[in-house]
C-alpha cells in the first residue's frame, strides 16, 4: 500500500514545471476556500427552521470530525511526503502527523452534512459542496502535505461523522417533539 500511495502521490503533487497559476489556485483551495465555503453557508441560519437544522448539522458533523482527528493522530503518526523526502512541499507547514487529513476530513464532513441535513433537493448541494471539498483535499496533495491515503481516510473520516451528526440530530428532534405540547 505504501508504494501505491507514493506513487499515487508523485503523480499528483504538483513539479517545478507546474504553471505558477496553478499553485496560486491550489494555494487559495488550501487556505482560503475552507474558510469561505464555512462562511458561505451562514445564510441558512436565515432560511427558516430546516436551514438552520442543516447548518447546525454540518457544523456538528464537522466539530466531531476535528474531534475525531484529534483521537487518532494522538495513538497514529504517519509522517507527511515532505518529512520522507518525496515531492515538492508547496505550502509552509509543520511536520505534525498527516493521517488523517485535517482539512479533508472537515471539508468531508461539511460535504456530508450539508448532503445528509438537506430537508430536499439534495443533489445540487452533493455537487457543491461535494465538488468543494474534493477541491480542498486535492489542493492538499498537489501542495505536497498529505498522501492519498490521508485524504482518503478524512474524506471517509468526515462522511462517517456527518452519519454520527444525523443520527444524533435526529434523536434530539425526536426528544424534542415528544415533550413539548401539539399545536
Amino acid at each position: 500500500m505504501a508504494a501505491l500511495d507514493s506513487l499515487l502521490f508523485l503523480w499528483i503533487n504538483a513539479t517545478a514545471d507546474t504553471p505558477p497559476w496553478l499553485l496560486v489556485l491550489a494555494r487559495w483551495m488550501s487556505t482560503d476556500l475552507p474558510t469561505l465555503a464555512l462562511l458561505g453557508i451562514l445564510p441558512l441560519a436565515l432560511a427558516g427552521r430546516g436551514g438552520r437544522r442543516q447548518l447546525l448539522g454540518a457544523c456538528l458533523a464537522m466539530a466531531l470530525a476535528w474531534l475525531a482527528v484529534r483521537g487518532v493522530r494522538e495513538v497514529v503518526h504517519v509522517a507527511r511526503p515532505f518529512e520522507l523526502g518525496l515531492g515538492v512541499q508547496w505550502l509552509d507547514h509543520a511536520a505534525t502527523a498527516g493521517f488523517p487529513s485535517f482539512h479533508a476530513a472537515v471539508a468531508g464532513a461539511w460535504a456530508a452534512g450539508l448532503v445528509a441535513f438537506a430537508r430536499q433537493r439534495w443533489r445540487p448541494w452533493l455537487a457543491v459542496s461535494g465538488g468543494t471539498a474534493l477541491a480542498i483535499a486535492w489542493s492538499r496533495v498537489f501542495l505536497g502535505l498529505h498522501f492519498v491515503s490521508d485524504i482518503a481516510a478524512g474524506l471517509l473520516l468526515g462522511a462517517m461523522c456527518a452519519l454520527v451528526a444525523r443520527q444524533l440530530m435526529g434523536g434530539y428532534g425526536r426528544s424534542r417533539r415528544a415533550v413539548l405540547p401539539a399545536t
